[in-house]
């Protein structure tokens, strides 16, 4: 190799570092999270059993779910969804009004039933406009 080829290969190298560098750091800086799933669980964030014995499981990850809080009536969880890189939320009033929306995890991901119209959006995300706010990731929406 001459020095004029040897000096092309090490530029090459270094570029080809530095895109490498940029785009694994590209896909962990835009990367969504919902705190509340990576905390531990607790006994409140056990959904009902009405839930566990109507749903099929091939939605959402029902261990996953976290209580976030209470909406007119309603017991509001968010969940992992069973495909990767979704998030669910179930709105649970009784056996018989209850539902459960999923979607993608970069959200905003709404539902809407007999037990109350919520949307869920990612940790730092801005505030729906006229929403009610349940938790950092939920929130109620006006029907």
């Amino acid at each position: 190799m001459t020095d004029r080829s040897l000096r092309v290969a090490r530029t090459a190298a270094g570029l080809l570092l530095t895109l490498s560098a940029i785009a694994l750091s590209g896909c962990t800086a835009f990367a969504t999270n919902y705190a509340v799933l990576n905390r531990d669980a607790e006994a409140a964030d056990t959904v009902p059993d009405g839930v566990v014995e109507q749903d099929s499981g091939d939605v959402a990850d029902l261990s996953s779910a976290r209580l976030v809080g209470e909406h007119s009536g309603s017991s509001i969880w968010l969940l992992r969804g069973v495909e990767p890189s979704t998030v669910c939320v179930l709105a649970y009033r009784d056996e018989d009004e209850w539902g459960m929306g999923c979607g993608g995890e970069r959200g905003p991901v709404e539902m809407s039933g007999p037990a109350g119209h919520f949307t869920t959006v990612p940790d730092d995300y801005p505030t729906p406009d006229g929403a009610t706010r349940i938790s950092d990731n939920v929130y109620a929406l006006s029907p």
